[in-house]
């Protein structure tokens, strides 16, 4: 059993690709940081892969990694190549604004939001949806640019200023703020069937709710701006596994299907107005909770390999 394995971050995968290791399948590691490839005469010497490349390229990598992953995998399914969270997944967990109309298109509750990519369109966006108001990158991860504005004089003033940040390639959303119990909800799933559910407590200033180790990037902390030092979160924020009710799960396969994903993370909160869960955030790769051995009760590398040996085994038998 030969696979390849996408990945970017320096240390999301080194747990899994011991795991694959040690489950004896030979796995051609690659770095997409480090990737060049001959589109023009090479063919891949391997014809199944499994992508694990975050779309919010880590902290000190060039942000080109991005797209580059995207034409790298666009080239690998024209070559026949099958991959699990392909290109359709992985651009759907690049875009908010994407990921906002497959929640709507589901029929399920999901911020307000307008998509923009010029500052002069941040303020007339703001009037329709009203404050208090998040502006977030289109491209993001980790909480990375997301900063909340409780007035139009507030949010003027950093238009005006080019304080708002669109991201890596300058789009973003002017999205509703939601009035939420406190927690952030996450619920993982695997093929067709619930992964693993888990709930942190949200924090004064952060919206970085990153599960795994490593995943955090460093910044000067700023007024209602996004603080990302995910170790710096206190014992409050600790992550707390749940039973996630069925029909949200239902939802959420509905949502992962609906992205063209095998596997992902979907994000809600619990809206106080409404009493309903509302969808905001699709991650089309599972990082893997922290101490996920201890915290779930299983090793979650373990079950994410499983998944992949019994995907490739049906892919050979019927190819």
């Amino acid at each position: 059993m030969s696979i390849a394995l996408l990945y970017e971050h320096p240390t999301w995968s080194d747990a899994l690709i011991e795991t694959f290791r040690s489950n004896g399948i030979d796995l051609k590691l690659i770095n997409v940081a480090d990737l060049s490839f001959r589109p023009d005469i090479e063919r891949p010497n391997f014809d199944f892969a499994v992508n694990r490349v975050n779309m919010m390229p880590s902290s000190g990598r060039n942000p080109s990694v991005v797209f580059h992953t995207l034409h790298y995998l666009n080239w690998l399914e024209t070559m026949g190549v099958t991959i699990v969270n392909g290109s359709q997944a992985h651009f759907a967990g690049a875009s908010k604004a994407l990921q906002n109309g497959l929640f709507s298109k589901l029929g399920l509750h999901c911020p307000q939001a307008v998509a923009v990519y010029q500052a002069q369109d941040i303020l007339k966006a703001a009037e329709s949806i009203g404050f208090p108001l998040i502006i977030k990158p289109n491209i993001g991860g980790s909480g990375s640019g997301i900063a909340r504005y409780d007035s139009y004089n507030e949010l003027e003033t950093a238009v005006k200023s080019g304080k708002v940040d669109l991201g890596i390639d300058g789009t973003g959303l002017v999205q509703e703020y939601i009035h939420s119990d406190g927690y952030v909800y996450r619920i993982e799933i695997l093929g067709n069937r619930l992964f693993y559910s888990i709930k942190q407590k949200m924090m004064a200033h952060t919206f970085n709710y990153c599960a795994a180790d490593g995943c955090s990037v460093t910044r000067a902390p700023e007024a209602k701006a996004a603080s990302f030092d995910h170790c710096a979160l206190n014992q409050e924020a600790r992550i707390q596994t749940f039973e996630a009710d069925e029909t949200i799960v239902a939802q959420v396969i509905s949502i992962i299907q609906s992205a063209n994903a095998d596997l992902g993370g979907v994000e809600y909160l619990m809206d106080t107005k409404t009493g309903r869960p509302c969808f905001y955030d699709f991650n089309p790769y599972s990082n893997f909770v922290s101490n996920g051995q201890t915290l779930l009760g299983f090793s979650p590398e373990q079950r994410f390999v499983d998944y992949i040996k019994d995907t490739y085994q049906k892919k050979s038998a019927y190819p």
